[in-house]
């Protein structure tokens, strides 16, 4: 790895532009950086860059870009003389035409191929003049390549193929003429390029068929790895039980913060719950479940709180008690939360969401073990489709809306005044939801009425998108990484903020208004699972 260098925004669908001696990245949308020994910023654009390379001579190093308004060609020598002065460098040979996806030089840098829709349009990279646009697709292009030993030749590579199979990209071999393209189902063809400009298949691979595949079963012992094509038994992974003194690090399944901010609560994969002070000074108070802790929640008058683990088991607990005043329910639970003023404890679990009303009395009974306090079930509502619920939200002091998010990735928001669904919004992400939280403010800060209607959800390789109960889905963030962990996200008190874990290691701080970063926060040793805001610090 020679360098590496941080994108404002996602740019795995731009053409982005590198040779031996530069490389370059759209800044803003349509500013470009260049870098090498110093960054060079170039300016000219009005639009949003959609493609840029660099031509194929050294002496002078020419960059091409295009968006939506100019196709420019920039002298890359001559910009680095003229940045001091901050003087646009830069020679627009194309105007207005449409969307350009890629664009190549050829091996003279006299010409430059620029792909628009299902039209190339070949332009002179000295001046103004469209030579000629060639058309003879059905579908949109995807890539133009020069031949390198005839400029007059030129190959494109479109998404017009039966079995909406398109060619990606095009390679020339010089030495042997050959030219090389694939798709992305998995087939590479070589053909013989000859000057009758007659193509003949050299060669064909189809990858999928080359590769191996395995599948992992996972069981309570182990991973078994198997060969798909022979059903063979290749190795087991067993998993090690040990004690939890040989663990140096343990996944935390979850954090939240007391309403005061004075106290966090801290859920752990290896069943226990720690009880920090805000400060992190001192030993936690620790308790214990007997399968990892899947959610925690304080209650408002901070008296109470309350863990849910993949023991099937809901516990409520007294501040100061190590033993819990409610062990309550025999089934997986997902979300689990005081609600409606801490009237009644608000849980999912499987399609259904159960509100409990209880009273806690920590007063034991003369038989050991015996609790006294007492749990009834006030309301079971079902989702409208037979899904799974993967996570919920609930606002603990005001608003009557929950917010279910289903395995069949649908969002659900439930009036609990009515018992009933409001509203339904299909397909929220390309994965089911696994964090959703609304923007609940607090204590020690105020909002608009109309903030509170803003709520965010995370999605494994989806990144987080921001919604409005009345206008759907706002913005996305996507500059975290988060391909198979459930990383959670959560609003600042303030409103202004948003931070997402990650698994870079980092946790990232975003402007609520910008899909940029703000901050990166890189002190982490392990994958990022769940932040939180301090709520007693709005900003």
């Amino acid at each position: 790895e020679k360098l590496t260098l941080a994108c404002d925004r996602l740019l795995s669908h731009r053409q982005l532009a590198c040779c031996n001696s530069y490389c370059g990245i759209p800044l803003h949308g349509k500013d470009m950086l260049i870098y090498s020994n110093q960054p060079l910023l170039l300016t000219g654009h009005h639009g949003e860059i959609s493609a840029m390379t660099f031509g194929k001579g050294s002496r002078p190093v020419l960059l091409c870009s295009a968006s939506a308004d100019y196709i420019i060609v920039w002298d890359i020598d001559l910009c680095q003389k003229r940045a001091m002065e901050k003087v646009a460098a830069g020679i627009v040979i194309g105007t207005l035409l449409g969307e350009v996806i890629h664009l190549s030089f050829c091996f003279s840098d006299e010409r430059v191929a620029a792909c628009s829709g299902a039209t190339v349009y070949i332009l002179c990279s000295k001046r103004k003049e469209v030579v000629s646009s060639l058309t003879g697709h059905l579908g949109p292009l995807t890539s133009a390549e020069f031949c390198p030993w005839n400029k007059d030749i030129i190959i494109t590579t479109s998404e017009d193929r039966t079995f909406k199979s398109p060619l990606l990209s095009a390679f020339f071999l010089e030495e042997t003429r050959h030219f090389i393209t694939g798709s992305v189902d998995g087939q590479v063809w070589c053909f013989s390029l000859h000057d009758d400009h007659k193509c003949h298949l050299v060669t064909k691979m189809d990858l999928q068929k080359m590769e191996k595949r395995h599948q992992m079963i996972g069981s309570s012992d182990g991973l078994y790895v198997v060969d798909l094509a022979t059903s063979e038994l290749l190795t087991v992974l067993y998993f090690k039980e040990q004690p939890l003194v040989f663990h140096s690090k343990v996944k935390s399944s979850g954090y939240t913060s007391a309403p005061d901010g004075k106290q966090i609560l801290c859920g752990l994969g290896d069943s226990s719950v720690l009880l920090y002070k805000s400060s992190l000074t001192g030993n936690p108070a620790v308790y214990t479940h007997d399968k990892p802790v899947s959610s925690v929640s304080w209650s408002l008058n901070r008296q109470w709180w309350l863990s849910a683990s993949e023991d099937q088991s809901l516990r409520v607990w007294a501040h100061g008690s190590t033993e819990p005043a409610i062990i309550m329910f025999s089934k997986p639970i997902r979300g689990a939360q005081f609600y409606y003023l801490d009237k009644f404890l608000l849980f999912a679990s499987g399609p259904s969401l159960y509100l409990y009303l209880y009273n806690v009395d920590i007063t034991r009974d003369d038989i050991k073990y015996q609790q006294r306090s007492v749990v009834k079930l006030a309301r079971c509502l079902t989702t409208t489709s037979p899904t799974d619920i993967t996570a919920l939200s609930a606002v603990n002091d005001f608003f009557s809306i929950v917010l279910l998010c289903g395995s069949d990735r649908s969002i659900q928001v439930f009036d609990m005044n009515k018992s009933t669904v409001s509203s339904e919004l299909p397909d929220a992400h390309s994965r089911a939801v696994h964090c959703i939280t609304q923007n609940k403010g607090s204590m020690f800060s105020t909002q608009a009425p109309e903030s509170y209607n803003l709520f965010l959800t995370s999605a494994v390789t989806d990144g987080v998108k921001i919604w409005d109960l009345r206008t759907l889905c706002v913005r996305r963030y996507e500059n975290h990484l988060n391909r198979c962990h459930p990383c959670s996200s959560a609003i600042s008190p303030c409103g202004r903020f948003i931070a997402s874990g990650s698994e870079d290691n980092c946790a990232y701080v975003y402007d609520i208004r910008s899909s940029s970063y703000l901050h990166k926060l890189q002190k982490q040793s392990d994958t990022v699972l769940s932040v939180t805001f301090n709520p007693a610090t709005p900003e």
